[in-house]
């Protein structure tokens, strides 16, 4: 394989000039739960997954030929992985060995082939013959009209009509006749104001993002010397305030008994009762092991505590690097004994398929097949369409109802403050009754 740059901003420049070599033995346990991400490019989709070998991450671009080589121009021969090829490349200049610096360092990437992508769209070299034929544009009315139409054979209908409502706004605020050589950040920022009237500030942001398409597409042409749009920074879009569905006491109950009838045992119970009486995060519930566990803990009088450490482990960590411990309900360290296991991770597959030849998978394994037949389950018996995170939310809204701490409700959560848990869950202190501590007469009948 021939050497690959490295695209993050900030970061040397990385070269990979040795090809990787995957041997089915040099593959350990796999322990990441990054989903299969899509990129796009001018010969077809590719999927960008991860792989574990040695000791670092790698990640793994697979699909065509000429699609791998539009994304790494200098690539030599790529592994042939059954019916596609794929390519393997680190994805910074340093080992990676943490999932969450994986997924940013992912993401860094797919933006950086975004903007490859939409240059391409917007007159690269492979565009199409109507782009290269470009009539003569000087003003902000013209290039909307010519890209309209270039767009129609780059884009669905329903988003090239979105875009046109998108721009009339933005025609109407800066004016048809603008000179794109005389545009300036200042006139941006004016019009965005105007824009802005009855509209979300995320509406407007989306609407920029479509004029910031045609402008670069100008900029890239040569039609503009200067680029003020670059500079403009988004609107801050307010925090939504609104409660996400979640499961009162009674359809946590209700998710148990449904979770308790999946053929999927003991992993679709606990996956119910980790998430909505621990308050975990999917991936620390996919992550969790059994060792992690002190079931046998006891408190000072004798009686059982037990508590579930959340903890850094074979390369994965927690959101944010934070270890934390949560105490274990009554009803849940039920279930924990009657599963318990020495080591290993609490969340298993059901059976094994090991596959002939190739490498060996190495993802942790996800149970969202058992959370969408319990989901499915509860619905059909009556509760309410929640997401995955919703039992996290569940497990912190019982226990503000229940009269528990802030304090401890967002320690078990692993905030750093209650300043989150006033955020999301403010609703369900509003009330409360130490406001009647003062004692003044009754009112009368009557009095104003």
């Amino acid at each position: 394989m021939n050497s690959v740059a490295f695209p993050l901003a900030g970061a040397a420049t990385f070269v990979a000039d040795k090809p990787i070599v995957y041997e089915k033995d040099t593959f350990m346990a796999g322990h990441t739960t990054m989903s299969p991400r899509k990129i796009k490019t001018p010969y077809g989709d590719v999927t960008l997954t991860s792989k574990w070998a040695h000791d670092q991450y790698y990640l793994c671009a697979s699909g065509s030929l000429e699609a791998l080589k539009w994304l790494f121009p200098k690539l030599g021969k790529p592994e042939w992985n059954h019916s596609v090829y794929r390519h393997a490349f680190k994805p910074a200049p340093f080992k990676v060995t943490v999932e969450r610096d994986l997924r940013r360092f992912c993401t860094e990437w797919q933006d950086h082939w975004r903007s490859c992508y939409e240059d391409h769209l917007q007159g690269g070299p492979a565009a199409s013959s109507e782009v290269e034929a470009t009539p003569r544009i000087e003003t902000l009315g013209q290039l909307t009209d010519h890209l309209l139409v270039v767009r129609k054979h780059q884009v669905k209908p329903a988003t090239l009509l979105k875009e046109a409502d998108f721009l009339n706004a933005w025609l109407s605020a800066l004016g048809r006749g603008t000179r794109l050589d005389q545009l300036t950040e200042e006139n941006l920022y004016e019009a965005r104001t105007k824009v802005l009237r009855g509209r979300m500030p995320s509406t407007v942001n989306s609407s920029f993002a479509v004029l910031r398409t045609y402008l670069n597409w100008a900029f890239n042409k040569g039609v503009m010397r200067q680029a003020p749009h670059k500079t403009v920074r988004k609107l801050k879009e307010p925090k939504t305030h609104h409660s996400k569905p979640w499961w009162p006491a009674d359809e946590v109950d209700l998710a148990l008994r449904c979770a308790a009838e999946d053929r999927h045992q003991p992993t679709a119970i606990l996956l119910i009762a980790m998430g909505c009486l621990l308050g975990m995060r999917w991936e620390e519930m996919t992550m969790q092991r059994w060792q992690d566990l002190d079931l046998d803990a006891k408190s000072p009088d004798g009686t059982p505590a037990p508590v579930c450490y959340i903890v850094p482990h074979d390369g994965w960590q927690p959101k944010d690097g934070e270890s934390r411990s949560v105490p274990i309900h009554s009803r849940l360290h039920a279930l924990f004994l009657k599963h318990r296991k020495p080591t290993g991770y609490v969340l298993k597959e059901d059976r094994k398929n090991p596959r002939r030849g190739g490498t060996v998978g190495v993802y942790r394994y996800d149970p969202w097949a058992v959370w969408a037949r319990v989901l499915k389950r509860v619905m059909e018996a009556g509760g309410k369409q929640i997401s995955p995170h919703g039992m996290r939310h569940s497990f912190a809204s019982n226990l503000l109802i229940a009269g528990v701490s802030d304090v401890l409700v967002a320690r078990w959560l692993g905030h750093a403050d209650t300043s989150m848990v006033h955020e999301r869950y403010g609703h369900l202190q509003a009330y409360h009754k130490g406001i009647n501590q003062v004692e003044l007469s009754p009112v009368k009948t009557g009095e104003g």
